[in-house]
């Protein structure tokens, strides 16, 4: 019994931290009037949630979320500017594509999908990315590229447990405010930092040259490219 109800203990401590970072990254997002909000709540999201990852589970949750927001309030939204333009060109350039009269011009479709592919396997490490190493803003992007190609096992998991991750989300909207994101930020966090740590050792097996990514602090660094 002492065990069932540790594990038990265990289990609503992870449920209740859960909850309260997702409630957390809700507020924060209107806060900054949702548009303004959005990337900068979700990059304080990440920046707890990969504490935990890292095996920091008691860290001060209110304190660690408001000052990663305060801090990347404005590079992330720089961040999410990017990303939000680039989906939207990549969204236009399917609507222009259907609505072609030529059938042989269809074929453009296999391009442009394949670029809003990797560009949504890419979106999947870049608030990981963003948030665990101190790296330029212009360099997050193609870090994350990097990493999301170097490591197909981790990627793969992430699109179909996220996929997964989100139908439940969908099936039982009750669980928005408590579990939309902070279930899927943990998933994209933990399955990252597998990824992070496997191109650390392929990078010091394979470049032996200098640092690029720096980690965050108390943290060693590595080259990426």
């Amino acid at each position: 019994m002492e065990g069932l109800m540790k594990g038990f203990y265990t289990f609503s401590l992870w449920v209740t931290r859960l909850a309260y970072v997702n409630i957390l990254w809700i507020l924060f997002t209107i806060v900054g009037l949702v548009i303004l909000g959005f990337y900068p709540a979700t990059t304080a999201m990440f920046a707890v949630i990969r504490k935990w990852v890292l095996g920091d589970p008691e860290i001060p949750v209110f304190k660690t979320f408001w000052s990663n927001y305060k801090k990347e309030f404005v590079k992330s939204n720089i961040l999410g500017l990017f990303i939000t333009i680039f989906a939207f060109i990549m969204y236009s350039s399917m609507n222009i594509i259907s609505s072609l009269t030529i059938p042989s011009l269809k074929i453009l479709y296999i391009p442009n999908g394949l670029v809003t592919l990797l560009f949504l396997l890419t979106v999947l490490y870049i608030f990981p990315v963003f948030a665990h190493y101190d790296v330029k803003l212009t360099k997050v992007a193609k870090n994350a590229f990097i990493i999301m190609t170097i490591n197909p096992l981790a990627t793969f998991c992430m699109v179909v447990l996220t996929g997964f991750l989100v139908y439940i989300i969908y099936k039982f909207p009750g669980l928005i405010p408590f579990f939309s994101g902070s279930v899927i930020a943990f998933l994209l966090m933990f399955l990252s930092n597998y990824a992070f740590n496997r191109a650390s050792k392929i990078v010091e097996m394979k470049c032996r040259v200098g640092p690029v990514l720096e980690k965050k602090p108390n943290m060693e660094s590595f080259e990426i490219g």
